[in-house]
């Protein structure tokens, strides 16, 4: 990857240069600015969409690491690399990632997503692009038939013997949780915001949690927005709270820390709290270590974890259920 050449189309002269991870690379100009340089796997048009978006919210004062056209090296939206690869150049925007341990850092990261919310939303008032708010439902059904064709690859001992044996037995607790999350959704009035969503849509990060905040002393910045989208605001909780607690026992805290810094900021209602639920139900973690994702290897020691991590939820659940009833508001404003 030739980093300098792709920089040198922002304006900017690359002294030092660091890679993060895949397709992410930490620079420092020849002028002592630092920078992230990180590709984006859009197409030119979604880039466009989600670039206007998220100047428009940078203009409301949400904390942003995104490009500031005022500058020389922000005037360029994005650059083409030799084999057509989209990367954009951002400022890097030094702190710390909240940790999960801190109910504080908790409470900001809420705090911040719901100022995003807040200020994304005025931009999607008229007609809106790139939503996933009708999508819900065929998710689920593609994430439980990627389930199914590997509990029938299990039964055909298709993999591993321990690995084979413990899917064929648990397999249908597995499926219980993906039905159980489908009849949530049938019950959680989503099918009339599908049919309305134009009071009840937000900008959407799309993939927040600690990795995706960081924290210094002027605030709470939010980063990496590929994923950005338009949806309900309770996926975007949902996503936090799950990436936030998946690691940590799910302890209740946390997410009460997070909900009770989005609140600060907007009331919730207890429609997106039954939203909340049913993403958290559904088996997202055991999903993912069947599909074999690089971070979530299929193993018999990681199928377990997503297994401990499925019943936890049931608990999990109730005490949301219990903080909802304590902090719902009957006409909470989106």
């Amino acid at each position: 990857m030739n980093v300098p050449s792709i920089a040198k189309q922002f304006g900017v002269k690359v002294s030092k240069q660091k890679k993060i991870q895949k397709g992410i690379y930490r620079i420092v100009t020849t002028d002592g600015n630092t920078f992230s340089l990180k590709r984006m796997p859009k197409q030119v048009a979604r880039f466009r969409w989600i670039d206007q978006s998220l100047l428009r919210v940078r203009r409301k004062g949400s904390h942003l690491a995104w490009r500031n056209p005022q500058t020389p090296e922000g005037h360029k939206p994005h650059a083409i690399s030799p084999k057509g690869e989209l990367f954009v150049l951002t400022p890097w925007i030094s702190g710390r990632k909240p940790s999960p341990h801190s109910l504080k850092d908790m409470q900001a990261c809420g705090i911040a997503l719901a100022r995003f919310h807040k200020a994304g939303r005025a931009n999607l008032m008229g007609t809106f692009d790139n939503s996933e708010i009708g999508t819900w439902y065929s998710t689920f059904s593609s994430w439980e038939r990627s389930i199914k064709n590997k509990i029938s690859k299990a039964k055909k001992n298709r993999y591993s013997l321990p690995i084979s044996q413990f899917i064929k037995k648990n397999g249908p607790e597995i499926i219980g949780y993906s039905i159980s999350a489908k009849t949530l959704l049938q019950n959680s009035g989503y099918y009339t915001f599908r049919r309305n969503p134009r009071h009840m849509k937000v900008l959407c990060h799309g993939d927040g949690g600690p990795s995706n905040f960081i924290l210094n002393d002027k605030g709470t910045y939010l980063i990496d927005f590929e994923t950005l989208h338009v949806n309900l605001r309770a996926y975007d909780l949902y996503r936090v709270i799950y990436n936030s607690c998946k690691d940590y026992e799910w302890d209740f805290s946390i997410a009460a820390a997070i909900l009770d810094g989005y609140r600060q900021v907007s009331q919730l209602n207890m429609d997106d709290y039954k939203l909340i639920r049913v993403w958290l139900r559904f088996p997202f973690s055991t999903y993912l270590v069947l599909s074999s994702f690089k971070r979530f290897p299929l193993t018999q020691s990681r199928l377990q974890w997503a297994l401990k991590s499925e019943r936890r939820i049931g608990p999990f659940l109730k005490k949301l259920d219990k903080y909802a009833v304590r902090n719902s508001s009957k006409n909470a404003g989106h």
